[in-house]
């Protein structure tokens, strides 16, 4: 069954939920276990700087303690410095209980503790949250901040508080010295090793990892080989050859420069446990002299071998990844399937010094043909004013600049190149190269090429089709006025037909109502019109008919309406206009109508009369009806009196 929005998202933020618990879960824990490795590894190497390394002055000759807690810091986030120092105090006092008394070590472990707080605060603040030794810049930090700065400054409450509560005779800042070097060099020696194989960076070997491994292993054992012979030789300054100490420095070298930051790291801690060792037990190269004066020395060989050997592998790496950037960067313009040009903006004419393999396949052109020559080669001979006018104007500015140009392959093709070109500038500001970027938009300038043409015939389709409209339209407009006009007139004469009449009767007599506006109707019949039609045949009729509605249709004004309402009965409405001269306008058609003489053919013409009646709109009350229908009283009051004459109609009585 498939869940809602709602349960899946109520489900997500449980499962998340859940995680995160068993996350802040397993995070104490995990604090609890970094805090006992690290003071065990503190305790370790306490033992060791107290018992094995410490002269007879009493201060320790190599004091790699708080090498372990700074390494312990620098790995994790400063939220759980606090639980790692906590853990050292009681590290510290079993170190140095047998040594010291109580308080002796618990002011010792104070001062170890403030330096690699101090020192690990110091590196965060300088070199970031993610520090590592596989920098240069990194490693004279160390230096300067942990080895000099934090040792230094702890090295002054160390010497006093050993100064105030051993009491020896040793002078303070002689002191102050040995423990200054002391820590120092454990800092400078083992701080670097466990930060290099515990923290997240690239695995200890690679590819061939075996083989790797056998050549860390047999450096390995010559650096213990060798060291063991130079500084296990009883009497070194009676020997007939003085073997220098520092003919281990190119093994240190190598190390670097195979290893990295780990093989050098590791190296510098074999050679300084060694000589340590034979040192603390007067023999060896620096045996010879006195208790001060050996640790003084062996503190500065050790100091010179390690911190020579971590800065040439910091270097050495900072060459390689800078070399690996420059690789990766080069297969990535490589590898881009559009055109990639770098010329030279310090030569003469801008020659070409670079083409990837994407621009070879677009141009046709190898590098070897297009190295040293000015990009101009893929120009023809159709040239474009405008653009090149705005490319050399970019390019002489230093500014950067699209253009789409016609270039032309080595086949002698033609491609449209879409170009964007950018100026290089070095540190100084000073413009070195360009580079340029080219697409082949050739298919897209075929395909907007393409759309024009079906556009424009779409276009000219368009316009055809609107004329055949426009065409249509106009017949069909005047279809429909022809039909408006069969549906408004008699066929016959010409005249409206009864319907249209009455619409536009029915408007006139409103407005004339509305307005108090006369209105007058004149009803016509043509007299013994039965006659006619029996004596000379319908089709004689119909040509009276029609002739009579054209004499009539002469005398009226445009906006009179004339109207056959049977086969000789006609009527005339005359708008705007009173009694009196309603009769006027019906005498004037009467007495044209009996002048009138129609042919019917074979030299006989004939003549007709019309009997008319007038009536007139005068109240407000009247209608169109009442007043066809006193028209026609009138109408038929003339015939009774003799055809051929006209009477007019009461005016209109509310009864």
């Amino acid at each position: 069954m498939k869940e809602d929005g709602q349960q899946v998202k109520i489900k997500f933020i449980s499962q998340a939920t859940g995680q995160l618990g068993r996350q802040v879960t397993a995070e104490p824990y995990a604090m609890a276990l970094y805090s006992f490795a690290t003071a065990l590894g503190f305790f370790i190497a306490a033992k060791i700087g107290v018992a094995a390394s410490v002269m007879p002055v009493g201060i320790a000759l190599f004091w790699p303690a708080n090498a372990v807690l700074l390494a312990a810091l620098l790995l994790r986030p400063a939220r759980e410095w606090w639980c790692l120092a906590a853990a050292i105090v009681p590290a510290e006092l079993c170190a140095d209980m047998p040594t010291f008394s109580f308080t002796q070590a618990l002011w010792f472990g104070g001062v170890n503790i403030t330096e690699a707080v101090f020192a690990a605060a110091l590196l965060r603040a300088t070199a970031g949250a993610e520090f590592s030794f596989a920098r240069l810049r990194n490693v004279a930090l160390f230096g300067l901040l942990a080895v000099i700065v934090a040792a230094g400054m702890a090295s002054l409450l160390g010497a006093a508080v050993y100064a105030l509560t051993v009491g020896d005779k040793v002078a303070y800042w002689s002191l102050w010295r040995i423990w200054w070097f002391g820590d120092g060099l454990g800092l400078l020696i083992v701080t670097p090793v466990i930060h290099a194989w515990l923290s997240h960076g690239d695995k200890p070997f690679g590819q061939g990892s075996m083989r790797q491994l056998f050549e860390l292993a047999a450096l390995f054992a010559a650096i213990i080989a060798i060291c063991v012979w130079v500084f296990s030789r009883q009497n070194a300054g009676e020997a007939p050859v003085m073997i220098s100490p520092f003919v281990l420095l190119p093994l240190t070298v190598c190390a670097a420069i195979q290893f990295g930051i780990r093989g050098a790291g590791s190296a510098n801690l074999i050679i300084g446990g060694i000589a340590v060792y034979f040192t603390v037990s007067h023999v060896g190269p620096f045996s010879l002299r006195d208790d001060l004066e050996a640790t003084l020395d062996l503190q500065l060989y050790l100091a010179i071998v390690a911190f020579s050997s971590l800065g040439l592998a910091a270097f050495l790496q900072e060459l390689r990844y800078h070399s690996e950037q420059k690789q990766i960067l080069y297969l990535c313009i490589e590898a881009i399937d559009e055109g990639i040009m770098f010329t030279d903006a310090r030569l003469p004419d801008n020659p070409i010094i670079y083409a990837n393999p994407a621009l070879e396949r677009m141009t046709g052109f190898s590098f070897a043909e297009m190295q040293g020559k000015n990009p101009r080669i893929l120009q023809g001979t159709d040239k474009q004013p405008f653009e090149m006018a705005r490319l050399r104007k970019a390019i002489t500015k230093g500014e950067t600049v699209r253009a789409l140009l016609r270039n032309y392959r080595k086949d002698g093709s033609l491609f449209w190149n879409s170009l964007t070109v950018s100026p290089v500038r070095n540190a100084k500001g000073e413009l070195t190269h360009f580079i340029g970027i080219e697409h082949d938009v050739t298919s897209m300038k075929q395909a907007e090429e393409e759309l024009r043409l079906a556009h424009d015939q779409l276009d000219q389709a368009n316009r055809r089709l609107e004329l055949r409209v426009r065409t249509r339209t106009r017949k069909l407009e005047e279809a429909n006025r022809q039909l408006e006009i069969l549906a408004a007139t008699d066929p016959l004469t010409g005249a409206y037909n009864r319907r249209y009449f009455f619409m536009r009767a029915g408007v006139e007599v409103k407005r004339g109502i509305r307005y108090a506006h006369p209105v007058s109707l004149v009803a016509l019949d043509i007299d013994f019109f039965k006659r006619i039609n029996d004596v000379y045949g319908h089709a004689a009729g119909d040509k009276v008919l029609i002739e009579l509605v054209l004499s009539v249709q002469a005398t009226m004004r445009p906006s009179d309406i004339l109207a056959r309402f049977g086969g000789e009965e006609f009527v005339v409405l005359l708008p705007e206009t009173d009694s009196g001269e309603a009769v006027n306008v019906a005498e004037r058609i009467r007495l044209g109508i009996a002048a009138l003489r129609v042919d019917a053919g074979q030299g006989v013409e004939i003549s007709m009369t019309v009997s008319a009646g007038v009536a007139t709109l005068t109240d407000a009350k009247d209608s169109i009806e009442n007043l066809l229908k006193r028209a026609d009283q009138a109408m038929y009051k003339a015939k009774d009196e003799g055809r051929n004459c006209l009477c007019t109609a009461a005016p209109f009585m509310v009864e």
